[in-house]
């Protein structure tokens, strides 16, 4: 379109102002909208804004450890300003997809393993999933099921750390895995260990954590 030109209502000055009694009221011009200048013939596509709508696509590095709901900015990434004003920022809002195993709290880890019988009764070594790969861990003899354990710097990393040493932790908890199936050496087997085991009294579990041996 043609170049600005001042504005004849407010010349030039954004501002028209009104005597009130003994007050003196400024107000915004209509007309320029308090920028001092109008076009006479604006542009067809963007109507004298100086700016267009155009969607385009943003490469982002994504950090180490962040979380669902923290914001990334992009400065000068946003819309651009109008009249050839410097253009905004951009804020990325991030959503994480929730894993399949791994619960997150914080940067702390905390997941579920299923061990069999025998290995929570006797104990032994077992493979705990971790984000790089399988760790491997001894579970002592006689543990409960329920029993929470922990594997320092197994977590998430920390988002504001850009060394990358600040951790968080893996807690997880073991479980009882009982067999749906059992062979009839395996079932001969339990019966003769249920035999050996004390009669089961139904009674309240102590709340000061005492166990029988």
């Amino acid at each position: 379109g043609s170049k600005p030109t001042t504005c004849p209502q407010c010349q030039g000055r954004g501002q028209l102002r009104y005597q009130q009694g003994f007050f003196t009221v400024a107000r915004t011009c209509g007309q320029c909208r308090g920028t001092g200048s109008v076009i006479a013939n604006p542009c067809s596509t963007c109507r004298g804004s100086g700016r267009v709508e155009k969607d385009r696509k943003v490469t982002i590095s994504i950090p180490a450890g962040i979380a669902s709901g923290q914001r990334l900015r992009l400065s000068g990434e946003g819309e651009a300003g109008p009249n050839g004003g410097p253009p905004g920022d951009l804020y990325v809002v991030i959503h994480v997809q929730e894993h399949p195993f791994f619960h997150r709290e914080n940067n702390d880890l905390h997941c579920e393993i299923p061990l069999n019988f025998t290995t929570l009764a006797l104990g032994g070594e077992i493979l705990v999933p971790t984000l790089e790969g399988e760790e491997p861990f001894t579970v002592p003899e006689a543990t409960q099921t329920g029993t929470v354990f922990r594997l320092r710097g197994k977590g998430m990393p920390d988002v504001s750390d850009r060394t990358g040493r600040h951790r968080g932790d893996l807690y997880f908890t073991v479980k009882v895995n009982t067999p749906k199936k059992l062979t009839r050496e395996q079932r001969k087997l339990l019966e003769q260990f249920a035999t050996t085991l004390p009669k089961e009294k139904f009674d309240p579990t102590p709340l000061d954590g005492h166990e029988d041996k």
